[in-house]
């Protein structure tokens, strides 16, 4: 049961678009010599093997798994009293894997709505600029104020316009103006000033609406971040952190422009106060004035367009003349280009008003910046390798590299991506997951579909759309309900091969060091807290690796020579070392059972308080060796000679020497039986 609940849960109910799955090669080789050893002419194809493409293909299903969770969390921390959405996202931080990830979500959703009390507020109504207060029976009345002036309505037989030849003067001059400047600049069409300005207005609306997204996905990526496990794929964190700052237009201030910053901190505050008093002392209102813009002496010039969010800027003689648009308050509009032209009552102010656009550069501009390449374009150049060849899939290289049927599943899913609707696509930007529709669904799982399934098809038109929400947090809790791991089958055993350890602290590292390590020498790597079970070294020299607080279990060191790498605390059950050479390698309070030294020769590498027992010690010649304070028992030395060796305060017990000199060699206090 628990098994299919889990399959439908990795089906493609939810179109999430929270997680950039990404896979990094931590590979100590440099960048473009990687790619062209791996580049075969059309695409980087990285050699992983079985093994290495299942433990990829189990990392995008935890990455999945742990998105969507991290998405209904920051969704539900939104619906919670604070004190709850800390303890959500400080457990989901603690997460080791997606078992414990959902037990936290689990518990968050299982905490009541927090519901804050509404105090509702009641303003006077003020009547605006455009209404006068009457005072009728002791009540004030708002009149909205008429019309400035009558309306005129003139009545002709017969209306003309004027062609070219009754045109003046001052007009065919701005006219020819104009042509002869598109003409020296080879431009194509007669685009009016207002065109121009209409494509400005439209940009800036677009930029509006970007910077609004960018905002919305600013705040899901950082609350996507807080809950998810602090042991998530660290390049991803990093990724996620780098868009933010991108989406943010983070600058890299140096130490002078902050110093200089702070220079003119100082006196800048001081005119902010004077200007305030003033404000204050001629009545006007100055709430909020911290926040306020000042522009002082500081007249703006042919604008292109007029001030964005007016009631926040003071401005103290910093008028606007010669703009180029008629919007804008009174004064501005007053002064603008075309205003003045229809009050200066000269013909052609259409005419002049093209050719000042046209000279000043602003169509030119406009243009430019529609031709930029949008972000996607931009983010496409980005991520290609020193060949020219993209760096992530695209429907050419899927055909070439896989053939039709992988170019299908592409095709789907670029077909799922347009057939988005507005509330889908909205549910994206604010929740970071939606749900598929049953026509999408046939799309995906139809008979059409590279993914076609039946089962699937039915099973998820089945849940009912006020039942779908319920059905992902019902299967959150069936995985927080599961034993670790047991939600991956056929799971196999993986291994390290070739990949070196130099100055790296394993600590906590127990699971990776409980599989098979091969061609992996340690430098300068301490062990700490990581108890190792069924995790073989072969061929893995170790150089200044103390082992501490490791136990190992059925971890045999084999052609794996140790130098200056002590073991403490470390006790070792059925650990045998075999062709392992070393040298200042001491046992301390290590006791070790059924681990017996088979052609290990060893060097200044006493034994100290570490009991061991069924370990003897078969052709392994030692030198400045001691065993001091360390019983043993069926622990024979044999083919072993012994130099400067010392047997201290350790009883044995059946341990002979058998072909096995004693060169230079004590024992003190040390008692034996059948030895």
């Amino acid at each position: 049961m628990v098994s299919a609940r889990g399959s439908l849960l990795l089906g493609v109910l939810v179109a999430c678009n929270v997680l950039l799955v990404q896979c990094a090669l931590n590979l100590n080789v440099n960048e473009k010599d990687f790619q062209n050893r791996y580049y075969n002419g059309k695409a980087l194809d990285v050699p992983l093997g079985e093994e290495g493409t299942e433990e990829l293909h189990g990392h995008w299903v935890d990455q999945a798994l742990s998105g969507l969770m991290a998405a209904v969390a920051t969704d539900r921390a939104e619906k919670i009293a604070k004190r709850d959405a800390d303890e959500l996202y400080s457990c989901s931080k603690k997460a080791k894997d997606i078992h414990q990830h959902a037990k936290c979500v689990a518990k968050s959703l299982a905490v009541p709505e927090h519901k804050e009390a509404k105090v509702a507020h009641v303003e006077a109504a003020k009547p605006t600029e455009d209404e006068k207060v009457e005072w009728v029976s002791g009540m004030a009345v708002a009149r909205a104020r008429r019309s400035a002036g009558p309306i005129r309505v003139v009545s002709k037989d017969s209306y003309s316009l004027p062609d070219d030849h009754e045109k003046s003067p001052f007009m065919m001059v701005a006219k020819h103006l104009t042509k002869s400047l598109r003409k020296i600049k080879k431009k194509k069409g007669e685009e009016s000033w207002h065109q121009t300005l209409h494509k400005i207005k439209e940009l800036n609306v677009q930029n509006k609406e970007e910077e609004k997204k960018r905002d919305a996905l600013k705040k899901r990526l950082r609350a996507m971040i807080e809950a998810m496990p602090e042991n998530v794929d660290t390049t991803q964190k990093q990724q996620a952190i780098k868009q933010i700052e991108e989406l943010e237009g983070h600058k890299n201030m140096t130490e002078a422009a902050e110093a200089k910053k702070e220079a003119i901190k100082v006196p800048m505050q001081l005119i902010r106060d004077a200007v305030k008093i003033g404000l204050q002392l001629a009545g006007e209102d100055v709430s909020n004035f911290e926040n306020k813009t000042i522009k002082m002496v500081s007249p703006r010039f042919l604008s292109v367009m007029p001030d964005d969010n007016t009631d926040d800027i003071v401005r103290l003689i910093s008028p606007s003349l010669f703009s180029l648009h008629e919007d804008g308050d009174a004064v501005e509009n007053v002064l603008s280009l075309p205003g003045l032209f229809k009050r200066l009552n000269v013909g052609g102010q259409e005419e002049w008003m093209d050719f000042i656009i046209e000279m000043s550069g602003v169509g030119d501009a406009v243009d430019t910046m529609l031709k930029k390449e949008d972000p996607k374009t931009k983010r496409a150049q980005e991520l290609l390798g020193n060949n020219g060849q993209p760096l992530y899939f695209t429907k050419k290289n899927v055909t070439e590299l896989y053939g039709e049927d992988e170019t299908k599943k592409v095709e789907t899913f670029e077909q799922l991506d347009k057939s988005y609707s507005k509330d889908q696509i909205s549910d994206l930007d604010k929740r970071g997951f939606t749900f598929l529709s049953n026509n999408q669904l046939d799309m995906v799982y139809g008979d059409e579909s590279p993914y076609k399934s039946n089962n699937l098809l039915e099973g998820f038109k089945n849940i009912s759309k006020e039942k779908q929400l319920d059905f992902i947090i019902e299967n959150i809790h069936a995985l927080a309900a599961l034993q670790p791991d047991s939600y991956r089958q056929n799971r196999t055993k993986r291994a390290i091969v070739g990949a070196p350890f130099i100055n790296t602290p394993l600590t906590g590292a127990g699971l990776a060091l409980s599989q098979p390590v091969t061609l992996s020498p340690l430098v300068l790597s301490p062990i700490t807290l990581s108890p190792a079970v069924l995790g073989p070294i072969t061929l893995s020299p170790w150089v200044f690796i103390p082992l501490v607080l490791s136990p190992r279990v059925l971890s045999p060191l084999i052609l794996s020579p140790l130098v200056g790498s002590p073991i403490i605390l470390s006790p070792l059950v059925l650990h045998p070392l075999i062709l392992v050479p070393g040298v200042m390698n001491p046992f301390v309070l290590s006791p070790f059972v059924l681990s017996p030294f088979i052609l290990s020769p060893q060097a200044l590498t006493p034994v100290i308080l570490s009991p061991f027992a069924l370990s003897p010690l078969i052709l392994s010649p030692m030198v400045l060796s001691p065993l001091i304070l360390s019983p043993f028992v069926l622990s024979p030395i044999i083919l072993s000679p012994q130099t400067l060796f010392a047997v201290v305060l350790s009883p044995y017990a059946l341990s002979p020497l058998i072909e096995s000199k004693l060169i230079a060699s004590e024992v003190v206090l040390s008692p034996s039986w059948l030895s």
